[in-house]
């Protein structure tokens, strides 16, 4: 298959992918007039293919609140900012290939249990894309988990800081799924930056002597 050369930059790669034949399936950023376009891709021409980029596409749609873009051959998408938050956008892809082909797909909630305390931790949204974070359930002993949160959104989704509970994005607009998604992942930052290095490294030769 030749290679292509219009469909932008490429901003990530899943060089295995475990459900579908350990295809490898890029995400790419096309610029255009109205802003940037994402592209979901596979060179991989085996049958059934289509339907799993379909897939992989209207996952990132429901879970990053992105839209369609009419008219694009490439049936890409695009935020609704008209912008481009490259570690969101390149998170939310990797993300899309957790998720299970037989289970509907639905947007995050703004609120969830915290993974390594009793509190329940929420992003309360103040409008032109401002997100404070809120945890309850705190005690003496159990001291608020919400600057911790905090710290771990503007990291893994380049957010601005406001303040030690509070960030938001530099577009001045509401991305309500896309930080209803990145909750979870903020929640331990460690292991969700652990994971992406090895869904990096996977399928990527290495030289003889490297190991």
């Amino acid at each position: 298959m030749p290679v292509r050369t219009d469909l932008g930059h490429r901003v990530e790669l899943v060089s295995i992918d475990p459900s579908f034949h350990d295809i490898s399936v890029g995400l790419y950023r096309k610029d255009a007039g109205e802003g940037p376009v994402a592209v979901v891709f596979s060179y991989s021409s085996i049958p059934g293919v289509g339907a799993r980029i379909a897939f992989i596409r209207e996952a990132m749609r429901v879970l990053g609140g992105l839209e369609d873009v009419a008219g694009d051959p490439d049936l890409g998408l695009r935020l609704p900012c008209r912008g481009w938050h490259n570690a969101a956008m390149k998170r939310l892809f990797l993300d899309c290939f957790r998720v299970d082909p037989s289970v509907g797909v639905e947007p995050r909630p703004l609120a969830a249990p915290d993974t390594r305390s009793e509190q329940m931790i929420a992003l309360v949204p103040q409008g032109r894309g401002v997100y404070r974070v809120e945890s309850t359930g705190v005690t003496e002993q159990e001291p608020s988990r919400a600057p911790a949160i905090t710290r771990a959104l503007i990291r893994l989704v380049e957010l601005d800081e406001v303040d030690d509970t509070t960030v938001a994005f530099d577009c001045g607009c509401d991305h309500h799924e896309l930080m209803g998604l990145m909750l979870v992942r903020a929640q331990n930052l460690r292991a969700s930056l652990r994971e992406e290095e090895l869904t990096a490294s996977r399928g990527v030769l290495t030289a003889p002597g490297a190991e």
